[in-house]
């Protein structure tokens, strides 16, 4: 009489330890899932700022190059103002050499005004895949302030229509409505690209900070 309750209680015993044994693998796999999940979150976050660092140290190497080159005409401007042809010549290397020359002034200008314009430029070549290398760097041009008479020179166009054709094509391929302004469609363009920017950085901050990330 005495063998089966102490019986009974030994099973229960085990059952009991077997159910706490299954349930501590269960919690330890589910708390190694969510520390290596957040591992793969911190190393993406590291890579991304590694990758955004590179960018802005190429961002800056080629804004200093910019700078250098108008230095180096303005130094030429003001050490021989007389020589014409010196003058001539430094303009000549630095701005009148084709686009896809890297001494050329305009030869990052893609990149620039991608990185200014919040990834205008990558959009369009996504959206737009019609694009060419010209259609690119005038839309680069545009956004970036460039007035009609200095994107002719730039292209080395020597009359109006030449330029009015190329901004007429470029607008067949983004495949604007007749009437529509180059410029105000770019612009709008990136105000658009902006907002997706800084609403998708505010999420990702205000996401960071509940997990206590930063």
């Amino acid at each position: 009489m005495t063998a089966t309750p102490v019986a009974a209680w030994l099973w229960a015993l085990y059952l009991f330890l077997i159910i706490f044994i299954v349930a501590t693998i269960i919690l330890a796999l589910i708390l190694f899932r969510i520390k290596r999940r957040e591992m793969r979150i911190k190393e993406k976050i590291s890579e991304q700022l590694r990758k955004k660092e590179a960018e802005e140290e190429y961002l800056a190497q080629a804004l200093n190059n910019v700078i250098q080159m108008v230095i180096g005409i303005m130094d030429c401007i003001s050490l021989s103002p007389e020589n014409a042809n010196l003058l001539h010549s430094k303009i000549r290397s630095y701005f009148l050499t084709t686009l896809r020359d890297r001494n050329n002034i305009f030869y990052e200008m893609d990149y620039l005004a991608d990185k200014c314009q919040y990834g205008l430029i990558s959009r369009l070549k996504e959206e737009y895949p019609s694009l060419t290398k010209d259609d690119v760097t005038l839309c680069s041009l545009i956004s970036m302030g460039f007035p009609t008479h200095a994107i002719a020179t730039i292209f080395r166009l020597t009359n109006e229509m030449s330029i009015y054709n190329k901004r007429e094509r470029l607008r067949t391929r983004l495949e604007m409505a007749e009437g529509t302004n180059l410029k105000d469609f770019l612009e709008e363009k990136a105000e658009m690209l902006r907002t997706q920017k800084a609403l998708l950085y505010a999420n990702i901050f205000s996401n960071l900070c509940k997990k206590d990330y930063i």
